[in-house]
């Protein structure tokens, strides 16, 4: 997104996220570029984290950019990288990757403007953080015929069978999801849905993302070890975090 009047330097302000209050940011992170200076601006009583960066890349071509893989990966790691030192600091409302604004005037307006969104989610962020859980359908493995094999053919045909295992397409029954989902929804201060189960991803059955206070982290860990026990050898937990709250949010909040 670009708003306002373009700066003469031929550069747009990057805005990485949002802060109640200016901090003292020293870290050693680059802009989304790979060279710029993360600075703050000060919006209506709020903190925005911004860096210059080009307008022909960030603003004029920032669509077909987005369309080279290489260029985006590197860029959305950086990013989450400038996301992940301000949640170090203070709690943070995440902007989405690629928001930019042509002017500091035209960031000011837009944050004003949108002040009593921002200060509710704040109100409901505090001191928390996003955890992303998933649960996955232990596969079971073909099992490569003992002893030599009598070619190599026959060998790379016995170890293709093991790789191309498929898990089984049952999906986790509900009497054994419903009393883990109820319990981390009671630890949870809030979870968002994160769309349906990708395809993409082997042997995925369930996920969701949760938003958690940041002393109740050993109460979430205590919960996955004792359902992976009790899931052990069927299915199996992963849980990646902490980031800064992307789903909790409100849309106009990142947009």
């Amino acid at each position: 997104m670009a708003s306002g009047i373009a700066e003469k330097s031929g550069t747009v302000l990057y805005l990485y996220g949002i802060t109640k209050e200016s901090l003292s940011f020293r870290q050693n992170v680059t802009g989304v570029d790979g060279s710029s200076v993360i600075e703050p601006v000060e919006c209506g009583g709020l903190t925005c984290w911004v860096s210059r960066v080009p307008a022909a890349d960030y603003a004029e071509s920032l669509s077909s950019n987005m369309e080279n893989l290489d260029w985006l990966a590197a860029a959305s790691v950086r990013h989450q990288k400038v996301l992940a030192a301000l949640a170090g600091l203070a709690d943070v409302l995440p902007a989405r990757f690629g928001t930019v604004f042509l002017s500091v005037q035209s960031l000011a307006a837009d944050v004003t403007s949108r002040k009593r969104t921002f200060e509710a989610d704040f109100r409901k962020i505090q001191g928390c953080d996003e955890w992303g859980i998933k649960i996955f359908v232990v596969p079971k493995r073909t099992q490569i015929p003992a002893g030599p094999a009598r070619s190599g053919k026959d060998y790379l045909k016995a170890k293709a069978a093991l790789l191309q295992s498929r898990p089984t397409k049952s999906k986790i029954s509900s009497s054994d999801l419903q009393p883990f989902s109820q319990e981390l929804h009671r630890l949870a201060v809030d979870t968002a849905s994160v769309g349906k189960v990708s395809g993409g991803q082997r042997g995925l059955e369930w996920q969701t993302s949760i938003l958690l206070r940041r002393p109740d982290r050993k109460k979430l860990e205590s919960l996955l070890r004792k359902y992976s026990k009790l899931w052990a050898g069927a299915h199996q937990i992963e849980c990646t975090g902490p980031w800064p709250p992307y789903s909790f949010v409100s849309a106009g909040s990142n947009s």
